[in-house]
C-alpha cells in the first residue's frame, strides 16, 4: 500500500506540473530518473539540456529531476503515458509491459558486445516495435549502454549456479530479471531500487545484480562483500518521452530533440563502456572481493531456457536475433 500511495502521489504531482503553463512560446520538458546527480545518466541529461536549449533558442527548456524526485520508474512511465511532459530512461523489461518483445534486448548472455546491441536496436525489427509503442503515447528516442550487469552478494562468493542456489536476490519488477534469477538458482525478491541498500545491510536479501557503477552510485559496497564478474547482461536502456509532448513540438524542435538525444545516448554509452574496469577497481578499493573466475558458460547454459517463459514474444525471436548477429 505504501508504494501504491507514493506512486499515485507522484502521478498526481506530475499531472499537475504538466498542466502548469510555461512562458509564452516556451515548452518545458522534465527529465526524470532514479540515479543520483553525479551518475552518468544525469550527466548525459545535463548535456541534452544544454544542447537542446541552445539549439532551440531557449524555446524548449529541460528540467532535471534525479534521485526519483518524481517517483520510481514505473510511476514516471505511467505519468508519461498519460501525457505528462516527461523524458525518462527505462529498461527494456519495463517497456515490455506495453510491447513484450522489448525485454529480449536484455536477455542474459544474448549479446556479446555493445556493437551487437546497437545493431539490433537500429534494425527494422526494433523500429517496428517503436511503432507499437505509439498506441501507449510512448516515443522512443535512443538506446544507450547503462552498464554491464554483474552479481554481488553480502557474504558468499558465487562461481556457478550451484553456488547461488537459494540466495535471496533482489530483482526489479520486470519478468526477464525474475527469470534470470531463477536460471541462476536464486530466489527472486522484488524490491524498489531505492530500498536495496537497506535490504542488503539488514540481510533482507542476500544478493543483487547491477552494473558496477550503479553499485558505487548507491554505496552498496558498504553491505555487500563479494562482486562476481558474471557479465550476464549488457544493460541496454532506452530514453523515452511522451509522444504527445513530442508531437506538440514543431518540426525543427522535434528534429533537434531527436538529434541531441542520440548524441547524449552515444556519450553515455562511450563513458559507461570505458568505465567498467575503473568501476570494478573502485569497488576493490572500497573493500569488495572481486571474483574473476566465474563459470560464465554454466550461467549461460542455464539461461538458455529463459525464452520458454515468454510465450508472448514473437515466434523464434531469440533465434532471429542470433541470425541477425551471424550466429
Amino acid at each position: 500500500m505504501k508504494y501504491k500511495t507514493l506512486a499515485v502521489a507522484a502521478l498526481l504531482a506530475g499531472l499537475v506540473s504538466a498542466a502548469m503553463p510555461a512562458q509564452a512560446d516556451q515548452t518545458v520538458l522534465r527529465f526524470s530518473h532514479m540515479n543520483s546527480p553525479t551518475h552518468i545518466v544525469n550527466l548525459g541529461a545535463e548535456r541534452l539540456k544544454t544542447a537542446m536549449e541552445k539549439t532551440a533558442g531557449g524555446q524548449v527548456q529541460i528540467e532535471l529531476f534525479p534521485s526519483a524526485q518524481l517517483g520510481e520508474s514505473s510511476a514516471v512511465l505511467e505519468q508519461l503515458t498519460l501525457g505528462a511532459n516527461i523524458i525518462t530512461h527505462v529498461g527494456p523489461g519495463a517497456i515490455a509491459q506495453y510491447v513484450p518483445n522489448y525485454s529480449v534486448m536484455v536477455h542474459p548472455f544474448l549479446f556479446k558486445n555493445w556493437d551487437e546491441v546497437r545493431k539490433v536496436a537500429n534494425s527494422d525489427l526494433v523500429k517496428g516495435w517503436e511503432k507499437d509503442l505509439a498506441q501507449y503515447n510512448i516515443k522512443s528516442l535512443c538506446f544507450f549502454n547503462f552498464g554491464t550487469r554483474d552479481l554481488y552478494t553480502r557474504n558468499k562468493a558465487v562461481r556457478s549456479p550451484a553456488d547461488s542456489a537459494g540466495l535471496k536476490m533482489r530483482v526489479q519488477p520486470a519478468a526477464i530479471y525474475t527469470e534470470l534469477v531463477k536460471s541462476m538458482g536464486g530466489q527472486p525478491t522484488p524490491l524498489p531500487w531505492a530500498e536495496v541498500y537497506s535490504a542488503l545491510s539488514q540481510g533482507v536479501i542476500d544478493a543483487a545484480e547491477a552494473p558496477p557503477n550503479a553499485v558505487i552510485d548507491q554505496k552498496h559496497y558498504e553491505s555487500a562483500k563479494y562482486f562476481m564478474k558474471t557479465n550476464h547482461i549488457l544493460d541496454a536502456s532506452i530514453v523515452v518521452m511522451s509522444l504527445s509532448a513530442f508531437d506538440a513540438l514543431n518540426a525543427d524542435q522535434q528534429a533537434a530533440l531527436q538529434t541531441e538525444a542520440e548524441k547524449a545516448c552515444d556519450w553515455m554509452t562511450e563513458e559507461t563502456s570505458k568505465g567498467y574496469d575503473a568501476a570494478v577497481a573502485d569497488l576493490k578499493e572500497h573493500g569488495m572481493i572481486v571474483v574473476d573466475d566465474v563459470d560464465r558458460q554454466a550461467f549461460e547454459n542455464a539461461a538458455n531456457s529463459i525464452q520458454n517463459a515468454f510465450p508472448e514474444w514473437s515466434p523464434n525471436l531469440v533465434a532471429d536475433i542470433r541470425k541477425q548477429l551471424g550466429r
